[in-house]
């Protein structure tokens, strides 16, 4: 297989992984929404927590179900990286612009830099 294969496959599996990445980050800011509508609503009607109660406790059960979701993503991200090293692909051929950092690389002022990430995405 050509090079200019494995970059072109490697470049649209980094996009897909993003918009998963993605999704799971706005399912989690949504649901958070969703608590503070759930809080707001309550005190609307004047409404116990007691009432609620299991409402949180679900919401909040799935909050941590997409929590997990995301660690399992970025081992997914980091697995990949260690492929694109085994198929010979150097970082900086499929790593797009704005992709995020490694994790402990961290530039002046606590602003990461964009350094060429040793991942397929």
């Amino acid at each position: 297989m050509s090079k200019q294969r494995k970059i072109n496959v490697a470049k649209a599996l980094a996009v897909q992984l993003h918009a998963t990445e993605e999704a799971i980050e706005t399912a989690l800011a949504e649901a958070a929404h969703l608590i503070e509508a759930y809080v707001n609503s309550r005190r609307a009607i004047r409404l116990s927590t007691v009432a609620v109660n299991e409402v949180y406790h679900n919401t909040l059960k799935a909050m941590q179900a997409l929590n997990a979701a995301q660690a399992r993503m970025t081992s997914a991200h980091h697995a990949l990286a260690g492929l694109q090293v085994r198929i010979g692909l150097d970082d900086t051929m499929v790593t797009p612009v704005d992709d995020k950092p490694l994790p402990g690389k961290t530039g002046d002022n606590g602003v990461t830099p964009h350094a060429p990430a040793a991942a397929l995405a």
